[in-house]
């Protein structure tokens, strides 16, 4: 797969995303989606996108062949999970400094006001959405039918680079190009790293699931102390993250990639994995 090829695939699943949003919006009575409805939409979108891939780009590959779902070594699988809690800080609090001199406009408060009125079945779904389900849809597409594609005709910090910026994009907000974009980059690391598609998903729901705990919080504590949450990469925009904690978030995280990096030139297990994503 090309460069332009994937950025081609990328606008294709965001624009099928939107039209069955506006499609699926214009159907209800107040043109207004709820939050399944919405995810209902976006793994629509993104699933055909990769049934385009397969089709065009591996006819004769399986799906777990073509998204790297397949064994490493073990140890990146703790790694992934201290990962997603390393970065937390250091990517809430970019974000954080970004939406304060540039407000996105966004309503923060709707997310918590959704998560205060809902019912305990529908927490739980949301909660599956936030931390399992969307995590998983958006690894499938750009660390998956993407990257594997792309990895067999550029090298791996090329593909870590254009997955991070396509991964970025897709989220339409500039506000949030750089730290998602960063998210993105420690994401394709460890997809490269471990040759598998697992660890990066685990990063993805780790760092999902500890900003659910403050939407749930924030719940519990009323609207009028909520805390911005994003279902992809919720970042905190009202409460600036301490600087003791960014700074040690961020050289834990960079520790970890570096970890990451020794892991899978070394360790046997991501070797052979490392292998089936290469000509």
């Amino acid at each position: 797969m090309s460069i332009p090829a994937a950025g081609g695939w990328t606008a294709a699943v965001s624009f099928l995303f939107l039209w069955l949003l506006g499609v699926t919006a214009s159907a209800r009575a107040h043109g207004e989606l709820d939050t399944i409805s919405a995810f209902a939409c976006q793994a629509a979108a993104y699933l055909l996108g990769l049934f385009g891939v397969l089709q065009v780009h591996a006819p004769r590959a399986s799906i777990r062949d073509l998204l790297g779902v397949r064994r490493t070594h073990a140890a990146f699988y703790p790694l992934a999970i201290a990962l997603g809690f390393a970065l937390e800080g250091p990517i809430t609090a970019l974000y954080g400094a970004i939406e304060r001199r540039w407000p996105s406009g966004g309503s923060d408060a709707d997310l918590v006001r959704l998560f205060t009125e809902a019912s305990a079945p529908e927490r739980v779904a949301l909660g599956l959405i936030f931390i399992a389900l969307g995590p998983a849809l958006e690894e499938v597409f750009f660390r998956g039918a993407l990257a594997r594609p792309l990895l067999r005709r550029h090298g791996a910090p090329l593909v870590i680079a254009v997955t991070s910026v396509l991964f970025a994009v897709a989220h339409l907000e500039w506000q949030k190009f750089l730290p998602i974009g960063l998210f993105g980059a420690a994401l394709g690391v460890l997809r490269v790293a471990s040759g598998s598609l697992v660890p990066p998903i685990l990063l993805h729901a780790t760092y999902n699931a500890i900003q659910c705990f403050s939407l749930i919080s924030a719940a519990r504590s009323g609207p009028e102390t909520a805390a911005p949450v994003e279902a992809d990469a919720a970042l905190s925009a009202a409460a600036p993250t301490p600087a003791w904690l960014v700074a040690v978030g961020s050289g834990c995280a960079l520790g970890l990639i570096a970890l990451a990096c020794v892991l899978g030139h070394r360790a046997e297990g991501a070797v052979r994995a490392r292998e089936k994503d290469t000509p």
